[in-house]
C-alpha cells in the first residue's frame, strides 16, 4: 500500500511542507516550530513520514521528545513520545532502516528507581502497534558518554564522545559494531565540536563548533568536512557565511535527511532566548565541495 504521505511528495511537498531552496527557512512554523517553545535536534524516518524532535516548553526544565507523522499530506500536531519518561530526554535518531530509534535520557537505569546521574543512550524498536518499551544497550556504547548519534546508510555510527569532546565513529561488520575511534581529519581540530550529521553516503559530515576567526572566538556555527575519494577528510569549513548567520545567532544540532536533500538545524537567538528548527537545501554545499575536494 502507498504510504500515507507519499502523495504529498508527488505534489511537491516534503514532510507536508513546501521545501526550501538555498535560503534557510523555519521548518513547519506553527506546527513544529511554535512561538511558546524551543525546538531542536530533529530526526526523520527513512520513509519521510515521521519525525521526532526535542521541545523545551516555558520554564526551561522540561526538554522532552515529541513526535509527528504526515497525515493527509500534512504534519499532524506533534504529541509527546509515547515511551517518554519524566526526565530530560533528547537526541532522537532513526536507524537507516527506520526500525529502531535511539535517544538520550536521564531515566533510571535498569533495576534502579531514581533518575540516572548521567545521560545514557537508550533505544526503542518499531512494533506493529507502535514502539517497544525502551531498552538499555549498556556498554560498550554508553562507555563513551555518547551524545547525538547519526547513521550512514551502511550503518556506520557517528556520535559525540563526551570526554574528550570529539566526533567518533564505529563501523558495522557482520551485524556487530567494531571498536569506535576518533574521526581523523580536521573536524576534531574545531573548538567545542559536537553533534555530527553524516551524509547518507558518507560524502560529508556537518557538525557544530565555536568559530575562531583572526584569533577571536565568535559564536557557535555549523561546519562541514568533505570526504575525499581516498577516504581522508578535508579540513572543516564554517557555514556561517553560507547560511548568513549573524554574530548573535547560534546554529547547532544539524541533521541531514535520509535522501540527502535537506540540512536541518537549530537556530538559537540569544537576544530573544528563542530556538526553532530551520532547514535548507544541501545544494548550498555543492560549491564548497568543489573548492575543497580535488
Amino acid at each position: 500500500p502507498q504510504p500515507t504521505g507519499a502523495g504529498s511528495r508527488e505534489e511537491g511537498l516534503y514532510l507536508g511542507q513546501e521545501p526550501p531552496g538555498s535560503e534557510m527557512e523555519v521548518f513547519a512554523p506553527g506546527v513544529v516550530s511554535i512561538e511558546e517553545g524551543k525546538e531542536y535536534n530533529i530526526t526523520i524516518s527513512p520513509d519521510l513520514e515521521e519525525i521526532f524532535f526535542t521541545r523545551r516548553t516555558p520554564g526551561g526544565r522540561n526538554d522532552r521528545l515529541w513526535t509527528s507523522r504526515v497525515q493527509d499530506g500534512k504534519l499532524a500536531t506533534p504529541v509527546p513520545a509515547p515511551f517518554g519518561y519524566d526526565v530530560l530526554e533528547t537526541d532522537a535518531c532513526f536507524t537507516p532502516d527506520g526500525g529502531r530509534l535511539y535517544f538520550n535520557s536521564w531515566r533510571p537505569l535498569p533495576g534502579e528507581e531514581s533518575a540516572s546521574r548521567v545521560h545514557n543512550v537508550w533505544y526503542v524498536d518499531r512494533m506493529e502497534d507502535g514502539w517497544s518499551e525502551p531498552q538499555f544497550p549498556g556498554p560498550p556504547l554508553n562507555d563513551y558518554g555518547p551524545v547525538y548519534l547519526s547513521f550512514a546508510d551502511d550503518g556506520t555510527l557517528y556520535f559525540t564522545r563526551s570526554s574528550p569532546r570529539e566526533i567518533w565513529y564505529a563501523e558495522l561488520e557482520d551485524g556487530q559494531y567494531l571498536e569506535a575511534q576518533s574521526l581523523p581529519g580536521g573536524v576534531n581540530d574545531l573548538r567545542d565540536v559536537a553533534h555530527p550529521a553524516i551524509a547518507p553516503d558518507e560524502g560529508y559530515i556537518v557538525v557544530d563548533a565555536r568559530e575562531v576567526r583572526d584569533g577571536r572566538v565568535l559564536g557557535t556555527y555549523l561546519h562541514v568536512s568533505f570526504r575525499r575519494p581516498d577516504g581522508s577528510w578535508t579540513q572543516a569549513v564554517s557555514l556561517r557565511d553560507t547560511l548568513r548567520a549573524s554574530e548573535s545567532d547560534v546554529h547547532a544540532m544539524p541533521r541531514i535527511t535520509p535522501d540527502g536533500k535537506y540540512l536541518f538545524f537549530e537556530q538559537y537567538e540569544k537576544a530573544t532566548d528563542k530556538a526553532d528548527i530551520y532547514w535548507v537545501s544541501t545544494e548550498v554545499l555543492a560549491g564548497l565541495r568543489d573548492e575543497m575536494v580535488e
